[in-house]
């Protein structure tokens, strides 16, 4: 069997609560879409401490999305968000809640996607008492509002950054790859901005992405909720002989795409690299925003963008 050992830099000082949360995860069993845990070990030099985790054949699924541009199917990208939605629902209904849910926390094994770092979000030597009490640790496209706001991570946090992570499989692009990861686009994520689709998408699978984005978290809907929405596509899309709307959405999305102008959509090297721009970074990290405003909704954000889409490719072929 082969292991992978991440390392947990500056883990010399470890607090107990750190430790603590690192030995109650061993001891739940979680399903086979969360990365196992096995335990901890400490390297002797440096005296910092790495888990002992699975090792995915396939790296993350960032890296899966990059070394597999343009060669995936819709069927495919769902397959992969329901097993993502699976190891999710394991999570809450063990009343536990992830905090740093992103595409680089998703591994690809042969035939899983498997969510890791569950619950591990921050720094090893973080100590809440030294930090000021607003400061968020993670990335910053992938945080709701009301946590970039100073609130507590709840179970509808997590949906928000799946949300996002919805919004990364379906387009093949990071969010917010065109604009600078600082206090401006907090404060613009707070007034409703949500990463721009650049192809037609399917209008249930947008659906599905607002909900998750909701600016009130109570809105949002639960993982066993997009479990069972996922697992219903899932199921359709395997049916052929069937005509579900899925199946009619996707190919209408699959047939404009194919028409749409090349210069419409953001380049590879953009769009794929995660090194885009010096300001954007894909790594978590601590965040303190002050002043952010009240959450609130775009009306209509993401219909407005396929519409605009479906012009494009008309006038393509006028």
């Amino acid at each position: 069997m082969l292991v992978a050992l991440k390392c947990l830099n500056n883990s010399k000082n470890v607090t107990l609560e750190f430790m603590n949360e690192i030995t109650s995860h061993c001891k739940v069993n979680l399903g086979r879409c969360i990365v196992k845990l096995y335990g901890i070990t400490q390297d002797p030099e440096t005296e910092n401490y790495a888990m002992v985790l699975d090792f995915a054949e396939d790296g993350d699924l960032r890296n899966y999305l990059n070394k597999n541009h343009n060669k995936l199917y819709l069927n495919d990208k769902i397959n992969y968000l329901l097993s993502i939605a699976r190891g999710l629902a394991d999570i809450h209904k063990n009343e536990l809640i992830h905090r740093d849910l992103h595409i680089g926390n998703i591994l690809r094994f042969k035939d899983l996607t498997c969510i890791t770092d569950m619950g591990l979000c921050k720094p090893a030597d973080y100590n809440p008492s030294e930090n000021a009490k607003k400061s968020t640790y993670g990335i910053l496209p992938y945080i709701s509002p009301e946590i970039l706001r100073g609130q507590n991570y709840t179970k509808a946090s997590d949906i928000y950054s799946f949300g996002i992570i919805m919004y990364e499989v379906i387009s093949e692009l990071p969010p917010y790859h065109d604009v600078s990861h600082d206090h401006n686009l907090a404060i613009r994520i707070c007034k409703g901005l949500r990463p721009r689709f650049y192809i037609k998408v399917p209008q249930l699978i947008v659906h599905l992405i607002k909900r998750c984005l909701d600016s009130n978290p109570l809105t949002r809907p639960e993982a066993e909720e997009i479990k069972k929405i996922l697992n219903q596509w899932s199921n359709e899309l395997f049916n052929k002989l069937k005509n579900h709307e899925i199946q009619i959405q996707i190919r209408e999305a699959e047939n404009i795409n194919k028409n749409l102008a090349v210069s419409s959509a953001p380049s590879t090297s953009l769009g794929l690299s995660y090194k885009s721009r010096s300001e954007d970074i894909y790594t978590s990290r601590l965040l303190n925003f002050n002043n952010l405003p009240e959450p609130k909704n775009t009306v209509d954000y993401y219909d407005n963008q396929n519409d605009d889409i479906i012009s494009m490719e008309s006038s393509g072929n006028g």
